[in-house]
């Protein structure tokens, strides 16, 4: 099952990519990085983490790996990104607010809707995060201080 799921995450990425023209020979590489962000964040559910927690380390693994990728591939770190952290985006989550607000149970519906913005913070925060972890480390390199 997580194979299947894994392909379909693949194929997502690969739709995504069509759809916002990634170039031809990148898009595999920007299709992996959504399934290795995806993958993360399996991971770390299935080891106990909370949702929010691992949506964070599933950004930071995709936009870590979207900025090796650039700049292996030389080409821009978002075409990498974005269909890194898709996959991560709480669609499910948005949908089952809306959907209890709707139906009139205002507290699950509130509750819900607060972990969205938690793991929509999460996404954000951790491509922040690494996007300046990384720049940091090549001006060090470069020795510019």
């Amino acid at each position: 099952m997580l194979i299947y799921k894994a392909v379909t995450v693949f194929c997502m990425g690969l739709a995504i990519g069509v759809l916002y023209r990634i170039p031809r020979a990148v898009l595999p590489y920007a299709s992996g990085n959504g399934v290795f962000a995806w993958l993360v964040v399996t991971g770390l559910s299935a080891l106990g983490a909370k949702l929010v927690l691992a949506t964070f380390f599933g950004s930071l693994a995709a936009a870590l790996s979207s900025e090796l990728l650039a700049r292996r591939l030389k080409k821009p770190a978002t075409i990498f990104l974005l269909p890194g952290f898709i996959p991560l985006v709480p669609g499910r989550e948005a949908y089952a607010t809306m959907a209890n607000i709707v139906n009139g149970h205002y507290t699950q519906g509130v509750a819900i809707g607060v972990q969205t913005v938690l793991i929509g913070g999460a996404i954000a925060f951790g491509i922040f995060a690494s996007t300046t972890v990384y720049r940091l480390a090549v001006n060090y390199k470069a020795g510019i201080k």
